[in-house]
């Protein structure tokens, strides 16, 4: 991870370099995963102007940078399975991807001269050294540190909390699952969905079942087996809450604990899950500790600690908060 780290700053500071310490002017984004890249640049307001293509960034419920940059949604999108030659199109001086894509479009990319800066954005730590490329790529390092002081004291606060109420009762055991389709599926272990259940205290029953590099599925029998005593349910297309209603009412998963004692819960969600590598991650961990460990943090609920994010990561007042956000909000609990 020190190395991986050490590249992305080196990384920085050539771009700064190449560009004559100038930010990039011309900024694309694209690929399967553009929605947690854009959310992560769009967090800064002098790269927001730079931006002038990307790829499609609606996961099934809506837009939500068209709420942060009035006019997003005009700008040229194009396929997430776009080729170099549509990424070029767009005259960048600066692309940005999610790592994973370094191999095929990234090297395709570099081959043409067109600079490209490559996001993990998988795990906290990611994040605090992203954010510090972001703030050096736009010129921004205040803007870059104010963000990572919130995940930081995010990550403090559900530590502190995890830790005193597992003292006296333990770690739930907590099984995942995104329903997709007809069936479920549960994330890799080096997913931030499995590191935000351990983070919140929790004791993720599927790790070690999935060496994968995606969601893999799983059959009502493993569900059966694991029997958690929570059970989260995550869907990208639809209310998490109705998913996760649709589990708890299923027969063949009547006897689990969790459905027992009513802790089959969907995964809060606004325009995105609060479960994923984007942006929303703190508050997924905030809103997960509390769901886990229900009290231990005195004063949280999922409203305020939502309400004070937005107005930190996209500047929303209370009115674009309450217009925006609030008529969205899912599966919160308090």
């Amino acid at each position: 991870m020190k190395t991986k780290h050490a590249f992305l700053a080196i990384a920085a500071l050539a771009l700064a370099s190449a560009a004559g310490a100038q930010a990039p002017s011309r900024v694309v984004m694209g690929g399967k995963a553009v929605t947690m890249v854009a959310d992560a640049v769009y967090m800064f307001p002098s790269a927001r102007p730079r931006v002038v293509a990307v790829g499609g960034t609606d996961q099934g419920l809506g837009v939500f940078l068209e709420t942060v940059a009035p006019g997003f949604s005009a700008l040229p999108s194009f396929p997430r399975q776009a080729g170099v030659e549509v990424y070029a199109s767009h005259r960048p001086d600066l692309v940005i991807l999610k790592s994973s894509l370094k191999k095929s479009v990234g090297a395709g990319l570099e081959a043409l001269g067109i600079k490209t800066l490559y996001l993990s954005l998988e795990t906290p730590d990611d994040y605090y050294a992203e954010l510090d490329l972001l703030g050096r790529t736009f010129g921004d390092e205040k803007r870059a540190a104010e963000l990572v002081a919130y995940y930081k004291g995010v990550v403090s606060e559900a530590a502190r909390a995890s830790a005193a109420a597992t003292r006296s009762a333990g770690k739930p055991r907590v099984l995942l699952v995104q329903a997709s389709g007809d069936g479920f599926e549960v994330p890799p272990d080096g997913w931030i969905q499995t590191t935000l259940v351990e983070l919140a205290g929790g004791q993720p029953v599927w790790k070690g079942s999935n060496p994968g590099g995606g969601w893999a599925k799983v059959g009502p029998e493993q569900i059966a087996a694991w029997n958690p005593d929570v059970l989260l349910v995550v869907s990208y297309k639809e209310p998490a809450t109705e998913a996760a209603a649709r589990m708890a009412a299923d027969p063949r998963f009547s006897g689990l604990k969790a459905a027992k004692t009513g802790r089959v819960l969907g995964f809060a969600q606004d325009f995105l899950s609060w479960d994923q590598p984007d942006a929303r991650w703190g508050l997924g961990l905030l809103w997960l500790t509390d769901a886990l460990h229900p009290g231990s943090m005195p004063g949280y609920t999922a409203e305020s600690s939502a309400r004070r994010f937005y107005a930190l990561a996209y500047g929303f007042d209370d009115a674009a908060y309450d217009a925006q956000i609030a008529p969205r909000l899912r599966g919160v609990l308090r």
